[in-house]
């Protein structure tokens, strides 16, 4: 803390203690110029011997580096004061002279008529020495130096207060006031010290409570200075009485020695009735402090906390009650540094230690930590809490207090929550679908190591940029409106498939299918997107599609050439009868008949050709080979035509069709020539199975309803013999036939069952309670009015 940042009594210490300082060179100065006034402050008679001058000096410039922090320095300025001291006290005392009196200006100090001119007195020797000592104390770090130090500090008090009566009061020929007078520079330099140094402990007891701001510490400031001065008032009145001859002698002393009692009585009634109110406060703070500890030993038991203190110097362990059980020892398991030491994870004890390392080289505060605890039982617990550091003068660690809390559980949880994030790392980055996570704000927080190569991208170069980038900008517009859409549901619907574009790195633009999901994560939502390269898939399917539209025209090829015979059988009809029309026709012209009959043999030969063209256009529309096309379509008409194309010829096994349109079903939205390629294969196996059965039971069905979700069902049912059991499972299955070693290739129903499944219906077979079988076929249903 720079000097700036001093508290007012630091910064008032140090002026002080500079004040005494800048006397002592003043008054050591008057030696040095030969002037008596500066050596005396006026009072030419009392000077200030050169010995004392730097004896003072020395002890100024200690409390001030004392105060300024530079406490090994000012222990070596402080040596020098009391040296002096105690060099002139064992002159004193042993009635020597050790020479060193005269050291300095000895024809100047010879001028003054004192017993050992030169010699520090005994005033000044015991402000050296007490003044001395008690820095010495307030600097040291044993027990209960405030106190030590502030008695020793209120002698010096009394010492210089002594000493300024006996400069304004007492005699020259006074034997006492010889050896207990001191000059005026040395009252002012020890009252400054002195005030230095009681500014600078602010914390000792009587300064403390001075400072306090209560009510008796404000009548201690206004009382202070007349208790100080209260011991002047009897010998000033004895001085007064004795001056002026009031009172005889005797009668002076008694008048005296009454005013003494009564000012001690009345300083001891009122110090007894302050230790009276004292210990009854200090009895309720006793019992407020018992209070406390019980609450918060309650409170740190009800959260399982433990709380203990560590004295650095004796490495001594004190901990709350209850602490030691909580880590499942035996109270008094761990009294001192070494017994706590070694239950620690010899790692866990290395980077703590560490961690007090790096907070005393930084003077922290506080600092916390986190280790693994061995008990003797072998089970470990995990324990982690702060401390409060609490270093001397030197910034030295003296000791901690601190709190402490088992985590194991929690410690066991983040180690599961570790080990299951790193498992759904480790999968996320072997799935091949890539995953993005994006935050509301559509920046994206996680990039995973499929996604960086489906785009081409670092996870680095991706994180924390718009969504957007991914994708080609006219998928923008469409990407935005769903980000919206989910963070508004606040749900993301997985089950949900969305075709989208993605744009790689390299500009190349693929195709996606996109799965969304939707949380919320500390208050935040998170959308994580799954996306898939749809770029093979859809070339698969482009060329499986391709496959099947060959494999369809095969198919229908092969029913025309089963169906070849009756074809041919039915076209012969329609020809035949065209060329008798024809032939009647000619015969009437040559005979000249009326020209109505031969108009109408004309008329039925067309009609009879016209027949065989429908027939030959129905057979080419259902062989061609074109592209899907989904359009509006009639369903009577589509199935009528199917119908129609699937009879030809079979006139002589006299099977009976009979249809069941819903009005509500009039339209469908499909490719006629697949839906009529299904109706096809479906009514050829009907016929095929109805030729063996009795003439009166040859019947076929059709039926269209509408069913739910905007479809059409259309039913074909035959009064057949119905599926075998044995191939009803696999009835859809490539190669799978009913007809046996007669039968067609089996791929007829499989191909069938893809077209209705590839315009959104589906596909059932199954047999009739009454007999025979049954197929039920879905297409998507349009209105009339969009036809």
């Amino acid at each position: 803390m720079g000097a700036a940042e001093w508290p007012v009594n630091r910064k008032a210490a140090v002026g002080f203690a500079a004040l005494a300082s800048l006397c002592s060179l003043i008054a050591f100065s008057g030696w040095v110029f030969g002037s008596p006034v500066l050596r005396s402050f006026g009072v030419v008679e009392l000077p200030v011997f050169p010995l004392t001058a730097i004896g003072l000096f020395t002890l100024s410039l200690g409390f001030v580096a004392a105060i300024c922090g530079k406490t090994a320095r000012a222990r070596m300025l402080w040596g020098v004061p009391i040296a002096i001291a105690c060099t002139s006290l064992l002159q004193n005392l042993a009635g020597v002279n050790l020479g060193i009196d005269l050291l300095l200006f000895p024809e100047a100090i010879s001028t003054y008529g004192f017993a050992r001119p030169g010699r520090p007195g005994a005033t000044p020797t015991t402000i050296f020495l007490l003044l001395g000592i008690a820095a010495y104390v307030s600097s040291s770090k044993r027990w209960r130096r405030d106190e030590t130090a502030s008695l020793i500090a209120s002698g010096v008090l009394g010492t210089a207060s002594a000493a300024a009566v006996l400069i304004l009061f007492a005699t020259p020929d006074d034997p006492i006031s010889k050896l207990y007078r001191i000059s005026v520079p040395t009252a002012i330099i020890a009252l400054c010290l002195l005030a230095a140094f009681v500014l600078w402990q602010s914390g000792f007891g009587w300064v403390r409570l001075l400072g306090s701001g209560r009510v008796e510490s404000r009548l201690l400031q206004m009382l202070l200075p007349a208790v100080l001065l209260l011991p002047l008032v009897p010998s000033l009145l004895g001085i007064a009485i004795e001056t002026f001859g009031l009172l005889t002698p005797l009668g002076n002393k008694l008048v005296v020695l009454l005013s003494n009692i009564v000012l001690v009585g009345l300083i001891a009634y009122w110090a007894v009735h302050r230790v009276a109110r004292d210990q009854d406060a200090l009895l309720e703070s006793i019992e407020a402090l018992r209070a406390s500890e019980t609450r918060l030993s309650t409170a740190t038991s009800a959260a399982e906390l433990g709380v203990f203190e560590w004295d650095v110097a004796s490495g001594k362990f004190n901990w709350s009650e209850g602490t030691e059980e909580r880590m499942g020892l035996v109270p008094g398991s761990m009294p001192d540094f070494p017994s706590w030491s070694a239950m620690i994870e010899p790692e866990d004890l290395a980077a703590a230690m560490k961690r007090v390392e790096v907070a005393v080289a930084r003077q922290d505060e506080r600092f916390s930590y986190r280790y693994r605890f061995l008990n003797p039982n072998g089970k470990v617990r995990v324990v982690e809490g702060s401390s409060r550091a609490f270093y001397d003068d030197d910034g030295a660690l003296t000791r901690t207090v601190g709190v402490l809390m088992n985590v194991t559980e929690q410690e066991e949880r983040e180690a599961a929550l570790r080990g299951r994030e790193a498992q759904l790392r480790s999968i996320l980055d072997t799935v091949p679908d890539a995953m993005v996570v994006v935050d509301e704000d559509g920046v994206i927080r996680q990039f995973s190591a499929a996604a960086e190569a489906l785009w081409g991208y670092r996870p680095e170069e991706a994180i924390g940029r718009d969504y957007r980038f991914l994708s080609p900008e006219d998928q923008f517009a469409q990407n935005t409106a769903k980000l919206s859409e989910y963070i508004k549901n606040e749900r993301g619907i997985t089950s949900e498939t969305i075709a989208s574009f993605g744009e790689a790195a390299d500009g190349r633009r693929f195709p996606l299918k996109l799965r969304v999901g939707l949380a919320r994560v500390d208050g935040k939502l998170l959308l994580t997107i799954f996306a898939r390269d749809m770029t093979e898939r859809l070339a698969a399917e482009e060329r499986l599609s391709h496959l099947s539209s060959e494999l369809a025209h095969v198919s229908r090829l092969s029913a025309m050439s089963e169906l070849a015979a009756d074809l041919a059988h039915e076209l012969n009809q329609p020809l035949s009868a065209t060329a008798n029309f024809l032939a009647a026709a000619n015969v009437l012209i040559e005979r000249g008949e009326d020209i109505e009959r031969i108009g109408e043999l004309l008329s039925m030969a067309n009609d009879q050709t016209l027949r065989a063209g429908e027939i030959i256009r129905r057979l080419r529309a259902f062989m061609a080979r074109g592209e899907v096309e989904s359009r509006p379509e009639s369903v009577p008409q589509t199935v009528r035509d199917a119908v129609e194309l699937i009879l030809v010829g079979t006139g002589q096994f006299h099977i009976r069709v009979e249809y069941d349109f819903d009005p509500e079903a009039e339209w469908m939205l499909a490719d006629r020539i697949q839906v009529q390629q299904v109706l096809v294969n479906i009514l050829r196996n009907s016929v095929d199975v109805l030729r063996n059965a009795e003439p009166d039971a040859r019947q076929i069905k059709l039926r269209s309803r509408k069913v739910t979700g905007n479809m059409v069902e259309i039913e074909i049912a035959d009064t057949g013999p119905g599926i075998p059991d044995s191939v009803i499972d696999q009835l859809f299955s490539r190669f799978a036939t009913t007809k046996g070693e007669r039968g067609g290739m089996g791929i007829g129903l499989s191909i069938s069952k893809r077209i209705i499944e590839a315009h959104g219906g589906e596909l059932k077979a199954a047999n009739r309670p009454e007999g025979g079988a049954s197929f039920r076929f879905t297409i998507p249903a349009i209105e009339e009015m969009e036809a």
